[in-house]
């Protein structure tokens, strides 16, 4: 079979990969994109929540929302493409035990340059109805909102084409070797890829990926159930927003409500189709701050499942693996890839051209942390 060769192999045309083949192919670099589904954004992409914000607990993940919201605020007068960016914001309650640490978060957002408001439990109400009772008070970031992630996603693929990058859909890596100096051979079902670097953007398979060249990558699937209620009455458009003494979490979807909570002791792996019972047990936590959820009727056909790429400790690996220096990480963004993608493609065209990421300082995601110990993001729902 034909071999076709390329400076730099993508794997994964989700929202990471196709960020990173635009920002590649930017550089003047080769890029081929390899891709299992027929389409972009097929996995995790499509199936997420679509949420974007600032609101993080650590400061590098601060500094890739402080990239990527003002790169999707500008995206359509920039390049032409409506992403269905909408700045809904993101409104997070906080009770009396967590409030100080929360406030020492926004702190680190304030200082660098975040717009976020800090309200009382009362001011709130005017986003969303809630109960009051036991909270300290509210954040909530006006950069905050959702974008469509099919829509930015199938945008960077016409602006990687017209770069030069090269797509293959229905095209699974089957096979991964390495190549005599250093590159890399990847074996799929339209014959064979030669390439100087791999990109590994696999999202939820991103470890099945690097088993195949040999490479050990500690990122897992692990399923997420989003619920969809039947229309409401309510006018307001309600931001994402987060209780956080229990992790539920809803915002508007046209006339409805999406709701979940994240499954903090669930098993990793391709977990398929809907839980039901989980759904019961979101609406228990959630009625107690949330009593509308009590008459809330939900539309099964309309909820759906899909996938997170999730690392040990919830924050994304970006960067060379430390078991091959042309083989680069960019994955386990544990349902953070949406609002990071145009941060981490920046990254990734930078380590590949450059030898180091140089406009974002993301050490803090290498692979040696897990050995080092950095500081863990709190805020993960």
């Amino acid at each position: 079979m034909s071999t076709r060769s390329a400076d730099v192999v993508v794997v994964g045309s989700g929202i990471i990969g196709a960020s990173c083949a635009w920002h590649l192919a930017q550089r003047g670099l080769d890029v081929i994109v390899l891709e299992s589904e027929g389409s972009p954004a097929m996995g995790s992409t499509g199936k997420s929540a679509a949420g974007v914000r600032v609101q993080f607990t650590t400061t590098p993940n601060i500094r890739l929302s402080m990239h990527s919201l003002p790169f999707y605020r500008a995206f359509e007068e920039r390049f032409g493409f409506d992403i269905g960016y909408q700045p809904i914001g993101y409104l997070l309650l906080a009770t009396d035990d967590r409030w100080p640490r929360h406030l020492e978060s926004v702190d680190l957002q304030h200082a660098a340059g975040a717009p976020v408001e800090v309200l009382t439990p009362e001011e709130g109400l005017r986003y969303v109805p809630y109960e009051t009772k036991g909270l300290a008070g509210a954040t909530y970031g006006p950069w905050d909102g959702v974008i469509d992630p099919h829509m930015v996603t199938n945008a960077w693929v016409s602006m990687a084409r017209s770069e030069g990058a090269a797509f293959e859909f229905r095209t699974p890596v089957q096979g991964i070797s390495r190549e005599q100096g250093g590159g890399w051979s990847l074996s799929t079902p339209a014959g064979r890829f030669s390439a100087g670097r791999v990109v590994n953007a696999a999202g939820a398979w991103a470890g099945i990926v690097a088993e195949l060249a040999g490479l050990e990558v500690p990122v897992v699937p692990k399923r997420i159930q989003i619920f969809c209620s039947a229309p409401i009455e309510d006018d307001r458009t309600y931001p994402l927003t987060v209780d956080l003494a229990t992790g539920t979490y809803l915002r508007s979807e046209g006339d409805r409500v999406l709701l979940g909570l994240d499954k903090l002791d669930q098993e990793p792996g391709f977990i398929e189709g809907m839980d039901w019972d989980w759904m019961e047990h979101v609406l228990m936590s959630g009625v107690e701050r949330f009593p509308w959820w009590a008459d809330l009727g939900i539309d099964r056909k309309a909820s759906w499942w899909g996938f997170y790429e999730v690392s040990p400790d919830h924050s994304p690996i970006i960067g060379v693996h430390p078991g091959h220096e042309t083989w680069i990480d960019v994955c386990g963004f544990s349902g953070h890839g949406i609002m990071h993608a145009p941060a981490a493609g920046l990254a990734i065209s930078e380590i590949v051209a450059d030898g180091t990421s140089h406009t974002l300082d993301v050490a803090h995601f290498r692979h040696a942390r897990f050995e080092a110990g950095v500081t863990r993001e709190a805020n993960i729902f």
